[in-house]
C-alpha cells in the first residue's frame, strides 16, 4: 500500500458554526432539569466509535469516513475536527494486527466512498491500511501521514478544494491528549481545525499552517504548565494583531473542558460525557459535535462527575447527557452525575 501525501480536488470545507457568546450567569453545581441518560458504548474502544458512528449517520452511502489509531493519540488528535469538516465519522483502529470485525461491518454499512486514514505507519500501519482501503471502492484510500504529529495536525486542512482558510484554530499540547479533547469537540462545533504544539516552543509545521489558514481566531488550550507564555506570544506574532488569540485554561482537565465549552456555546440541549483519564471515546464523540445544535465533549471521572462539569452541564440547560464509553469508563453512578 503506497502512502500519498494528501492532495484531493473539488472537497468543500463546511463552516458549522455555533452562534452566540456565552452565558455568564453562575449555575447552581447540580442540573435542576429533568435529565435523559444515554449511552453508546461498545466492548473495547473501537466498538464505541462504532456506536457513536451507527448513532449519526445512515447507511444511505457516505462521502467519507475518517479513521484513527485507537491506540496512539498525537496523530488522532486533529482528526476529529476533520472529520467533522467532512461530515464523517471517525473510527478507530488498532496500530496493526487484524481490522476489528465491528469496524469492518461498519464500513459496509456506510457505503463509504473514501476513506482518510490519520497518522503514519506508527499510528496506522501499512497492513492496516491495506485492509480498510477494501472497503472504499476503486481503492480511494488516502493517508495523512506527515514527518511528526505536527506535521500530521497540520497536514488535516491541507490539499482541499477550496482551500481551508478564515476558521477558527485551537492549539493544544502535543505531548498530552487532555485539553485537545474537549477543544477538538470546540474546533469541530465551529468549523476549525486542532493544530499541536510542544509546551515551549511552536513547531515550524504549526507556524506554516496558522499563516496558511489566515484563522479567525486561536483558541491556546491549557495553562502555561501545557502550553507557555512562550508558545502562546509566537502564536500571536505569528498570526498578526489582527486575529484575537486567547488562552482557555483550567485548574485541571475537567475544568478547562467545561470552560472551552463556556466559551463556544450558550446553550445544548444534549451533552457528551466522557472519562478524562482517555482519548478515544472523546475523540469519536468530538467528531459528531456538530449534530443536534451542538454537543459539547465534557470530561468525568469514572465514578463520579466533578463539579467543573456539572456546573457546565447546568448551565448549558442540557436534558440529556449522553456518555460514550460503557460502564469501565463512565459507570452508571457517573452517568446520574453523582458529584465527586
Amino acid at each position: 500500500m503506497t502512502r500519498l501525501r494528501i492532495v484531493l480536488p473539488a472537497v468543500a470545507a463546511l463552516a458549522l458554526v455555533a452562534g452566540g457568546s456565552a452565558a455568564t450567569a453562575a449555575p447552581s453545581v447540580t442540573p435542576t432539569v429533568t435529565i435523559t441518560k444515554a449511552r453508546l458504548a461498545g466492548a473495547d474502544r473501537y466498538k464505541t466509535a462504532v456506536a457513536i458512528s451507527k448513532a449519526n449517520f445512515d447507511s444511505t452511502g457516505q462521502d467519507w469516513v475518517v479513521v484513527a489509531s485507537g491506540q496512539s493519540f498525537p496523530d488522532a488528535l486533529g482528526a476529529g475536527p476533520l472529520a467533522a469538516m467532512l461530515q464523517a465519522p471517525l473510527l478507530l483502529v488498532p496500530t496493526s494486527g487484524t481490522l476489528p470485525s465491528a469496524v469492518a461491518t461498519e464500513l459496509a454499512r456506510l457505503k463509504t466512498q473514501n476513506i482518510m486514514v490519520v497518522g503514519g505507519p506508527a499510528a496506522v500501519s501499512d497492513s492496516m491500511v491495506y485492509q480498510l482501503s477494501k472497503y472504499a471502492p476503486a481503492n480511494q484510500t488516502y493517508t495523512i501521514d506527515g514527518a511528526n504529529r505536527y506535521d500530521t495536525a497540520a497536514q488535516t486542512t491541507e490539499g482541499w478544494t477550496p482551500a481551508v482558510t478564515g476558521v477558527p484554530v485551537f492549539v493544544a499540547s502535543g505531548v498530552d491528549f487532555p485539553d485537545a479533547l474537549g477543544g477538538g469537540a470546540a474546533a469541530s462545533l465551529l468549523g476549525g481545525t486542532m493544530l499541536l504544539t510542544t509546551p515551549t516552543k511552536l513547531p515550524s509545521e504549526s507556524v506554516a499552517a496558522l499563516k496558511r489558514l489566515k484563522p479567525s481566531k486561536v483558541v491556546v488550550l491549557g495553562g502555561t504548565g501545557a502550553i507557555s507564555s512562550a508558545v502562546f506570544t509566537q502564536v500571536k506574532s505569528t498570526v498578526g494583531s489582527a486575529v484575537p488569540v486567547t488562552r482557555v485554561g483550567g485548574t485541571n482537565r475537567f475544568d478547562t473542558a467545561a470552560k472551552v465549552s463556556s466559551s463556544t456555546l450558550t446553550s445544548a440541549t444534549e451533552v457528551f460525557l466522557t472519562n478524562g483519564m482517555s482519548y478515544p471515546d472523546a475523540l469519536a464523540g468530538g467528531a459528531v459535535a456538530p449534530g443536534f445544535g451542538g454537543r459539547p465533549v465534557l470530561l468525568t471521572q469514572k465514578d463520579c462527575v466533578p463539579s467543573q462539569t456539572l456546573k457546565e452541564i447546568a448551565r448549558l440547560g442540557a436534558t440529556t447527557v449522553t456518555a460514550l464509553g460503557g460502564t469501565g469508563v463512565v459507570s452508571d453512578a457517573a452517568l446520574a452525575l453523582k458529584p465527586c
